[in-house]
């Protein structure tokens, strides 16, 4: 019964794009997971449509599945034969909450295995509370609370500095210092020093944020060994030799580094590589993040229903930006500059890989790292802000500044005065 129910729900595409990461496919029959699994091919290919048509999706079905003795398939027309009828509210809220109960079992169940195999690095009760607390928003035990807040309050906020500032002084002269809830995107070329970019400046961050609060780095390219490095090098302003030498002491590098930082583990690597949305979110939730940084967000998993990629994208920053408002955290995702940017010491809102309006328009600051192609500036990297809903009152919100590059100590600095 909670299978064809939960097929008559999810027919519909809002429905399936906005709950089917949460369905804990591992209880459901084989024959519905991938009935689910091609709602969402149905939905790609067919962009305009609201609701499964039956019609058009059984002989694609078919197409889709050609191994299928004609038992078989016959089997899935039956299941698909049900789930033409419209659930009532009544059922349909039921059977969420059987959803919502599953999924915190299948959680707490693995939870349990990892407390058992000593695999957790939090407390178990924490982990617990949290998985409790995500129930009760989603099954609505939990209300939302309404903006109390004085307008007093509010209007001051526009004006003090509480929040996290740059490492870069251009930065901080056009935006106001960062605070839980902000999305911004940090677009780059390749190999223009986007990771050296965030190492420089998450590590200024980083002793900025309340004792309890962590960043996390969501790695979705290359290896997170080759981060870390970075990630030292750029908090103490070190090369690499000079981080050989300080190693011939035990402990000193790591002593000099967490002193920085605030605390060994205030920045925490993790790779998401093949992570669906889902445990991402169960990343966020478990490390406590004040800022969390996507990298490369436009690899997550979990948005393939929408056919065309740029929907697709769109729909992944909404989804980032809200976790920075669920989570009570900042939120950096890169992007790479497309092709047409290439050279441009500044490039425009619209060159971002993949999108020209979609991405931009779930974030509230863009920030464009620059690069000339000519030999003499290879060093120099050039800082805009074509979008910028964080702006200074009185700036002009956009820096358009240049900087220098150091890779020898992944750093991002600004130019010394009178150059």
């Amino acid at each position: 019964m909670l299978d064809i129910v939960l097929l008559q729900i999810l027919k519909h595409k809002k429905d399936y794009l906005r709950l089917y990461y949460t369905v804990p496919v591992a209880t459901l029959d084989p024959k519905t997971k991938a009935l689910l699994d091609d709602f969402g091919k149905y939905f790609g290919k067919f962009p305009d449509h609201t609701v499964i048509d039956l019609n058009v999706f059984i002989p694609r079905f078919r197409q889709w599945h050609p191994a299928l003795t004609e038992e078989q398939f016959n089997a899935y027309k039956g299941i698909l034969r049900q789930i033409s009828n419209e659930v009532d509210d009544t059922t349909r809220t039921g059977i969420l909450q059987d959803l919502y109960e599953l999924r915190l079992g299948t959680n707490l169940a693995n939870l349990t295995s990892k407390y058992d195999a000593g695999d957790l690095e939090l407390p178990l009760s924490d982990l617990v509370n949290a998985e409790l607390d995500a129930y009760k928003i989603s099954a609505g035990i939990k209300l939302a609370q309404w903006n109390d807040k004085d307008i007093e309050e509010l209007l001051q906020e526009d004006i003090n500095e509480d929040g996290i500032k740059w490492r870069l002084a251009c930065l901080n002269e056009t935006m106001r210092p960062l605070r839980s809830g902000d999305f911004g995107i940090i677009a780059g070329r390749p190999d223009k020093g986007k990771t050296s970019f965030l190492a420089s400046e998450l590590t200024y961050m980083a002793n900025q944020l309340a004792p309890d609060r962590n960043i996390l780095w969501l790695n979705n390219e290359g290896g997170d060994d080759r981060i870390k490095k970075r990630v030292i090098q750029s908090a103490l302003g070190l090369t690499i030799q000079e981080m050989l030498a300080l190693i011939e002491k035990p402990g000193v590098l790591m002593q000099k580094y967490a002193k920085v930082v605030g605390r060994r583990d205030r920045i925490r690597i993790i790779n998401i590589h093949g992570f669906h949305v889902g445990q991402v979110e169960a990343l966020i939730e478990a490390n406590n993040a004040g800022i969390v940084c996507y990298d490369m967000i436009d690899n997550i998993k979990g948005f393939g229903g929408e056919s065309r990629t740029d929907l697709a994208l769109e729909e992944m920053y909404k989804w980032a930006r809200e976790r920075c408002v669920k989570y009570d955290c900042i939120g950096l995702a890169t992007s790479q500059i497309s092709n047409e940017g290439d050279g441009l010491q500044y490039p425009t809102l619209g060159m971002l890989k993949d999108s020209k309006t979609g991405k931009q328009g779930a974030c509230d600051f863009q920030l464009m790292i620059g690069a000339s192609n000519e030999e003499l500036l290879r060093y120099s990297r050039f800082i805009s802000l074509p979008k910028n809903k964080l702006r200074r009152e009185g700036s002009s919100g956009d820096p358009h500044t240049e900087v220098q590059f150091k890779p020898n100590i992944s750093r991002f600095e600004d130019l010394p005065y009178g150059n």
